[in-house]
Parts: C-alpha cells; structure tokens; sequence
C-alpha cells in the first residue's frame, strides 16, 4: 500500500488516486489467479481419469480490464471422435473462454471501443491508464483485425442465407428509404492501386432506414428512425448481395411496397433499379456541387439548382444549353458544361425529387415523417471519415474493411451485440454460482490467521516518556517522534 505520512510534501490526490487504483487492480488480478485455478482443480477432482488423462500444468496469463493475469491449468490428452488424439483445457471449455490472443473478451470489447474514436497508438496509451496494463499499438490493431474479421465472416454467412431465401427479417414497413455513397481511403503496400496516379481505392458505404422523427429537445431538428448501415471494397455486384442482405436480414421484404433509392449516380448504387417500385433520386448535394463546380458564375449556378430543385428539368436542361451556347469560343467554360450536361443526362430518371413525382407513398407510421433525401454526405462523414480519413492515413484493404465494418456495426446501433456475439464468453447460472462461491472461499482466506509457526507479532511501544514527568528536553523528544512510522526515524 502506501506509506502516509503529513511529512510527505510530494504526496497530492492523483498520485493517491493511481497508487490506490494500481492496488486494488493488483488484488483483482492475485484473486482472479486464485479463482481460475481452484476452478481447474475442482474440475480436475471430477473429471473421468479415463477420457481425460492429466498432462501436467501449464502456465499462461491473459491481459485483462484488471491488469495482466498469470496461472496455471491442467492440459488433458483425449480422444476425438475419430478416435485421434487431442489436447485440450477443461478450464477453457468449463467457462467457454474466448480471447484474442491473451487479451480477455472484456478488455478487446474496451480496446474496440476506443480503437474506433482514435488512432490505434493513442487507444493503447488510453488502455494502458485504464487497464493496469500496457498494450502496444500493433496489439490493439490485432484485436480490431481478429473482431473484423469475425464479423465479415459473420456478413458472408448473411449472404450465403440471403441467396438460399433463408433470410427472416421480422420488421414490416411499407416504404424504405436507401441512401449510399463512396469514400476514397488512400492504399498502402501490395493493396495500391498499380494503374494511374491515384493511390486510392473506394470503400463503399450504404444506410437504410424507414423515415424521419423529431430530435429529442429540438423544434426543427430530425433525426433518421432505424438506420442500418454497411459498408466494404467488394465489387458492385458484392456489395449489392451484402446490401440486400442486409436489409432482409431486418425486414421482411415481401412487405416493403416503396423503396426510394438516393445516391451520386454510381451504376453500383443504381444495380436494383429494375425491381417493382424501386424509385432512384439523384443526390441533392451532387447534383448541387457539380453544378457549383462546372457553372462559371453564381448567379447562372442558382438559377439552375432552383430548376431543379423545383423538378423543371426541362427548363433545367434548355438553361444549360444556353450557357452551353454562350461559352462555345471558350474551351475551358465549355468543357467544363458539357461534362455538367452529360453527368445530368445520364442521371435524368433522378433528377426530380421523389416527392414531386406523385408516387403514391403509404401513409407514414406513427410519429415518422416522409422528407426529402440527402443524409448521405453526413453519413460518410460521422460514420467513416472522421476516423479514417486525414492526417496522412493509409490503410490495407483487409485493415480498413475490418475497420469500416466495426464503424457500420455502430452506426447501426448492433455494435454491443455484435461484440457479444463474436467474444461470447456466456457463463450459466449454476457455474457463476460456483465461481462466486470460489470468490467468497479465497477473500475469507485473507482474514485467516496464519499458522502459529508462520506468525510474528508486530513489536509497539508507547510515545517515549507517555505518563512521565515531562521536562522541555522530554517534550522535545515527544513532538520530534510524534505522528510519525519507524521508517522516517532515520539517523543522519
């Protein structure tokens, strides 16, 4: 513990605070220790010898929320069905453990959550303070790989249900919106693109949801009601599968009447277009920033947005011809409105907000709202952007899709149960019973007194001269050793 003394100038509240947490974390981790191991014992007293051959101890230890923890359990030789031999560890079987490495599922659950605010360096400096124990950076990043890539295992097997129609999503509505978008993420290594200048590759995001609701202590603000997100590098026909997946995976489709699709005008967001009552709607926000881009004045800008905005395409498309005409001797201005007339004219079955063009909605559920669309720019930026792009980050295609795929979970709102899921250590009730009594049997062991042939008893003695006639060399005597331990009665 720690010696207090009022002597102790260099004593202040943190240094008490980490002392104490580091103490008590230290006790976790001694009892924890002795908990395992009671447990591998007791499970060794009532295992059949015959199945189970005992091979001796072995140590291991594990990071933990508490610090690192060292013990020891017994590895048994048995059969398999096969009649081949294996070794396993009752222990780990008994309390169905799951770690990634020696990290405990609980502490990859905190190391997750931090991975997923900042960079991997900075999340293993957070968890050290926390934990009692230090992690490197490439630790942590191993653990958000081996989470990764246990939730894409998770997606294939989405899909694989998806193709074989045994997908049973539970929720009904008539009218879904889908809104998606990409995001260029600078490559590293063999996953750099080999061809042009470009060293990026585009991560594919996608949300969902059933419409719009009021923000919680706002007048005029809303908020999406049931987003689901997913996201990855796979091809358009990939990436369409997972989408549709996803959505059966939570929807029962036979029910949904009306999808309204929103995006840039990708022809992989566009691949569904052929499906009965699917409607696609060029994004506001594209159709505004390249009209911004491509329009030589402000002025001639807004008239156009305001066009189209408003669904007169027609009108839309006969302005830009005239500015097309009035820019023709200049080559630049021209290009630059041409390629805006093109991008246009491949996108004109979107061009016309949803809600002008008299599709015949279902009236919206209880408490939501039909509004326009264009979630999708603050999408990508609070869901992926702000923790993977910038600040001369470059990623591996497997390190960023890993990534991307824990942002996605969040977003959704399935990021816990995912993680309970996949580190899934469940304990039954009979097992946590005897576990507690295991806790309740070692913290008794730390009030027992020891063996008389271990015990030494702690030699006191009184203030010098307490009950005696005090003279002003006694009194002097008293208040120099008073309030203070042996260990600062120090000759110097």
């Amino acid at each position: 513990m720690y010696g207090l003394s009022l002597n102790n100038t260099d004593l202040d509240f943190k240094t008490l605070e980490k002392t104490i947490y580091k103490t008590v974390c230290d006790i976790a981790c001694n009892c924890l220790k002795d908990v395992l191991e009671r447990l591998d014992l007791m499970l060794s007293a009532r295992r059949d010898p015959k199945e189970y051959k005992n091979k001796g101890l072995k140590k291991t230890s594990i990071h933990t929320v508490m610090g690192t923890v060292e013990y020891s359990r017994r590895i048994y030789k048995t059969q398999d069905e096969n009649g081949r031999n294996q070794y396993i560890f009752l222990l780990d079987k008994y309390l169905k453990s799951e770690t990634i490495g020696r990290v405990s599922s609980n502490l990859a659950e905190k190391i997750v959550e931090r991975a997923l605010e900042e960079p991997y360096r900075k999340t293993a400096q957070a968890i050290e303070s926390l934990s009692n124990k230090g992690l490197s950076h490439t630790a942590v990043w191993n653990v958000v790989q081996v989470v990764g890539e246990k939730l894409d295992a998770q997606e294939r097997q989405l899909i694989r249900e998806y193709q074989q129609g045994k997908s049973k999503g539970q929720r009904c509505v008539k009218v879904l919106f889908h809104e998606a978008d990409g995001i260029w993420l600078s490559m590293q290594g063999k996953d750099r693109p080999c061809k042009g200048k470009s060293k990026k590759k585009e991560l594919k995001l996608a949300v969902n949801y059933e419409g719009w609701k009021k923000r919680a202590g706002q007048k005029e603000g809303y908020v999406v009601h049931n987003k689901t997100v997913c996201s990855g590098f796979s091809s358009s026909r990939e990436f369409k599968e997972l989408w549709d997946a996803t959505v059966a995976e939570n929807y029962n489709t036979d029910e949904i009447e009306v999808r309204i699709i929103n995006g840039d005008g990708a022809s992989w967001i566009k691949a569904g277009l052929g499906e009965e009552g699917s409607h696609f709607q060029l994004d506001p926000f594209h159709i505004s920033q390249a009209i911004i881009k491509k329009v030589p004045h402000k002025k001639q800008a807004s008239k156009l947005k305001r066009f189209l905005r408003q669904g007169e395409v027609d009108k839309g498309f006969d302005y830009l011809t005239e500015l097309l005409i009035q820019n023709n001797k200049d080559q630049d201005k021209f290009k630059k409105l041409e390629d805006l007339y093109n991008y246009l004219a491949r996108n004109h079955e979107g061009l016309i907000p949803f809600h002008l063009r008299g599709i015949d909605l279902p009236k919206p559920p209880q408490g939501l709202e039909y509004r326009t669309l264009g979630t999708m720019e603050h999408n990508v930026c609070d869901i992926v952007a702000l923790r993977m792009k910038g600040r001369k980050m470059s990623w591996s295609i497997n390190g960023a899709s890993h990534l991307a795929k824990l942002l996605a979970a969040r977003a959704s709102g399935t990021l816990y149960a995912n993680l309970d899921g996949l580190l899934g250590g469940a304990v039954s009730e009979e097992k946590l019973e005897e576990v507690i009594e295991v806790v309740l049997l070692s913290a008794a062991e730390v009030n027992k007194k020891p063996k008389e042939s271990k015990f030494y008893k702690i030699q006191e003695s009184p203030v010098p001269f307490t009950g005696k006639a005090l003279t002003e060399g006694r009194k002097a005597i008293q208040r120099l050793v008073g309030n203070r331990i042996a260990s600062e009665l120090v000759y110097r």
